[in-house]
């Protein structure tokens, strides 16, 4: 009963990944463009290498693996992981930057008060 529970609140912490990989897949649907591509591919890999974190070690202790090769396991998930969260800044920044330009444009159509005769 103790390892259920210990399973389920470290399941908790994929709430997060889950709800913005999902957020990112309707942004996709809706907006099929690169800032929405590169959000999706980031989040996406981004859960898989926070479901990987939350189940290796159980993997791990049923095959005694050796320190050695779990090492090499965390350091190849954490360049993954890395390269992931590079896609995802790439693709929030340009989404922000895409956004500040669109309300900078719908503010220069109106005139200012001190314009008016």
């Amino acid at each position: 009963m103790n390892s259920i529970f210990a399973t389920l609140m470290s399941m908790i912490s994929i709430i997060s990944p889950c709800i913005i990989f999902g957020t990112c897949c309707y942004l996709l649907s809706k907006k099929n463009t690169a800032e929405a591509v590169l959000m999706t591919i980031g989040s996406g890999i981004g859960l898989l290498t926070h479901l990987f974190y939350i189940l290796v070690p159980y993997w791990i202790s049923s095959r005694n693996m050796p320190y050695t090769d779990v090492s090499k396991y965390y350091t190849v998930t954490g360049i993954i992981s890395f390269i992931a969260s590079i896609c995802f800044a790439a693709g929030f920044l340009i989404l922000v930057t895409n956004i500040l330009k669109k309300n900078n444009i719908i503010k220069d159509q109106f005139p200012k008060s001190n314009d008016l005769p």
